[in-house]
């Protein structure tokens, strides 16, 4: 059995997964909600997996790319859980975990997609279709009006904030005609993870979140459309 976390994205999501099944999962979104929601949620887990009697194998949680401050406090909560409980931790990147999701739709030659923040974008290219396997890419980040591709046959991810308005602007209209909406997921976390057991992490201090990025305070502009 692994508890999996993911709060790369606005999104706050906590599933405990045994066997390629997700037994149960709490989620929530908004603003602040990883502070609020996830030890809560992550009570509820232990206590299901209690219940079921079944012994905790790991922890998983989604490394990033994503939100800076989301996957900082996925991963200092996660860690103190796992020195707690003398468990493992398997990191999964957060693009893997939306590749996963969209694998048994899509196929071809797929770009995952993940808000950053201003106009900034995180993508990896998946070949979807020809196999079972998810197998991750170089990572890139660039601004969203430079995402288009016409090597591209589906786009996929969690459009939000400034990148959903874009997405709906004349500017985006290429991008949105071959996105495929797909929301971050603990339930996905946890799956890959099983799948991962051989890259389970014993040192905790050998995790990082994958920022991707370097981050620089700027004063904040608003998006042109």
């Amino acid at each position: 059995m692994i508890i999996a976390c993911d709060t790369s994205s606005s999104v706050c999501s906590v599933a405990v997964v045994h066997d390629q099944m997700v037994l149960q999962k709490w989620e929530t979104s908004g603003a602040q909600v990883h502070i609020e929601k996830l030890t809560p949620f992550l009570r509820g887990a232990l206590d299901l997996s209690k219940l079921k009697g079944i012994q905790l194998e790991a922890l998983a949680l989604a490394i990033g790319p994503g939100s800076f401050n989301g996957l900082r406090i996925g991963l200092a909560t996660i860690k103190g859980l796992a020195l707690t409980l003398g468990l493992p931790v398997i990191p999964i990147p957060s693009p893997d975990a939306l590749a996963f999701s969209a694998a048994n739709t899509l196929s071809g030659n797929c770009r995952s997609v993940i808000f950053s923040h201003r106009n900034m974008i995180h993508f990896g290219d998946y070949q979807l279709g020809s196999s079972d396997q998810i197998i991750t890419p170089d990572f890139s980040y660039t601004r969203w009006d430079e995402l288009n591709s016409e090597a591209v046959d589906h786009y996929f991810g969690h459009a939000e904030r400034g990148f959903a308005q874009w997405l709906d602007s004349q500017a985006g209209a290429a991008v949105k005609q071959r996105f495929h909406p797909i929301q971050a997921d603990a339930g996905a976390i946890g799956r890959l993870a099983e799948n991962r057991r051989d890259r389970a992490v014993h040192d905790l201090d050998l995790l990082e979140p994958l920022y991707n990025a370097q981050y620089v305070a700027q004063k904040w502009t608003p998006p042109q459309f």
